[in-house]
């Protein structure tokens, strides 16, 4: 598997802003994720990322078992994914892919399904805060869309998007 380059690492990064991202993970039989807030870049060259993850979390135990995750930066229109990943249902989901037809990365991970951009990353290190994990993410493969908006952030109760330019 090739590294990415710099320029679609920057274009991918630039989809997220101060978005919504699904972190998530494969096992042998099983695939977990989590909405997760604390999402950064950290260096170009290589290409590395970090995010804090609640030790309490199975996907958590997930990605420092297996040594790999996705992430997926949702769109405007993904406000419902983002709750559901986040673990605020309408519905009661007993499994959080459930309907939902995900692509995987080179490593076997899921992609949320329309993502505007994804990231596939190896874990270089993992770093115990006590109630959380630091996981710094040396980025292996990604890709992202030029036409959509980015969810700029959620909480349970509501939503703001990315203003569309008047014309």
């Amino acid at each position: 598997m090739s590294k990415i380059d710099g320029q679609s690492f920057k274009n991918i990064l630039a989809c997220w802003t101060a978005g919504i991202t699904v972190v998530s993970v494969s096992s042998a039989d099983d695939w977990q994720a989590i909405t997760v807030n604390s999402f950064a870049s950290v260096s170009m060259a290589p290409p590395l990322i970090c995010l804090n993850i609640a030790n309490r979390l199975d996907t958590r135990s997930y990605m420092a078992r297996e040594g790999h995750f996705a992430v997926s930066i949702l769109s405007d229109q993904q406000l419902e994914l983002g709750k559901r990943f986040a673990g605020y249902f309408d519905q009661n989901y007993e499994d959080r892919f459930d309907g939902l037809a995900c692509e995987t990365t080179a490593l076997g991970d899921p992609i949320i399904p329309n993502a505007m951009a994804w990231l596939s990353c190896t874990v270089r290190k993992t770093l115990d805060m006590g109630e959380n994990s630091m996981f710094l993410g040396e980025v292996v493969e990604g890709s992202w869309t030029d036409d959509k908006l980015p969810l700029l952030y959620h909480n349970r109760q509501w939503g703001v998007f990315q203003p569309t330019e008047e014309k």
